[in-house]
């Protein structure tokens, strides 16, 4: 059961990598930083969602969801961390939008299938 719940934490850490990340989005870069900002900020909100609905859907105990929550949490933490850094200059250029998703990816899932994307 550990393994599911680690499985669940990790496959949803990377849903809020950062935003526009797919290859076509390239052409929208340089960013404002505000933009960019409100854009991570909603996929990090949306991809709460998607794991309280997990957690439910799975039936996780108390403490599977607590283990749930802090990884995710950790993984939020460092990616404002990243954030905060590109965004000082005003301006987020492709690259280190980049920087964010590696961030998010670099403690996201480990499972060979979320591997072959990367």
């Amino acid at each position: 059961m550990r393994a599911s719940v680690l499985a669940i934490a990790l496959a949803l850490t990377t849903a809020f990598a950062a935003p526009a990340m797919a290859h076509d989005f390239e052409k929208h870069f340089p960013m404002p930083a505000a933009e960019f900002e409100q854009r991570v900020d909603a996929r990090v909100a949306r991809a709460r969602s998607r794991m309280e609905e997990t957690i439910a859907e799975y039936n996780l105990t108390d403490e599977q969801a607590k283990a749930v929550r802090a990884h995710f949490d950790a993984v939020v933490a460092a990616v404002e961390v990243e954030v905060k850094k590109v965004v000082e200059d005003g301006t987020v250029t492709w690259e280190e939008a980049k920087a964010v998703r590696a961030v998010a990816r670099e403690l996201g899932p480990r499972h060979p299938h979320h591997q072959e994307n990367g």
